[in-house]
């Protein structure tokens, strides 16, 4: 044993260094892919947002202002456009970080335009609402139903995604390059939400 101790004593200490370094590794690895996990399920909650706040917009047209027309129409144009612009910006986002809910994304974003952007337009060719109970829009008049299978899929697209695959991939994440999101476009100055261009075309 002592002779023992005399060969690989000099070595304990390299070893320990060894683990060590391992270990910290190893954390540092897991600690990456945490930041990286929350990073995404950040854009892609963002990204969804993005596309409801589209479609609310057929709510807002309906409900805009009778007596002040002109002012209504800048306000709502302006918000429209800043969507728009967030709905393109996460689309080709979305798509770089993961090509398979990009796919769920384009398909969801495809089928709001198509949808909101027709209750939309319907909204800008019907007059205002005059008094308390125009704001109670029923579905008769706007209805997004259509859209609830393209959001079910692509909820379902995010969560397989960012569902562990096993307890090797979650500890030995494959390395990709540390690449940040460009910076969301900023709201007009003089808006309260994002928008876009009047009328609601896609």
């Amino acid at each position: 044993m002592a002779d023992a101790i005399k060969v690989f004593g000099p070595y304990a200490a390299v070893f320990a260094a060894l683990v060590t370094g391992l270990v910290l590794g190893l954390q540092a690895r897991i600690g990456r892919r945490a930041q990286l996990q929350e990073r995404k399920q950040e854009l892609f909650a963002s990204a969804y947002e993005a596309s409801i706040q589209y479609a609310e917009m057929a709510y807002a047209v309906r409900r805009r202002r009778a007596d002040a027309a002109v002012e209504e129409r800048v306000r709502l144009s302006e918000q429209l456009r800043e969507i728009q612009s967030r709905l393109t910006w996460h689309e080709a986002w979305v798509r770089f970080e993961a090509p398979e809910v990009g796919a769920a994304y384009d398909e969801l974003v495809a089928r709001t335009r198509t949808v909101a952007g027709q209750s939309m337009k319907d909204a800008w060719l019907s007059p205002p609402g005059a008094d308390d109970t125009a704001m109670v829009i029923p579905t008769s008049v706007i209805d997004l139903r259509a859209l609830a299978d393209v959001r079910e899929r692509y909820m379902a697209a995010v969560e397989a995604h960012l569902r562990p695959r096993g307890r090797a991939r979650r500890l030995f994440p494959r390395p990709r390059r540390a690449m940040p999101p460009p910076p969301v476009p900023a709201p007009p100055a003089g808006g309260t939400t994002p928008g876009g261009p009047v009328g609601g075309s896609p």
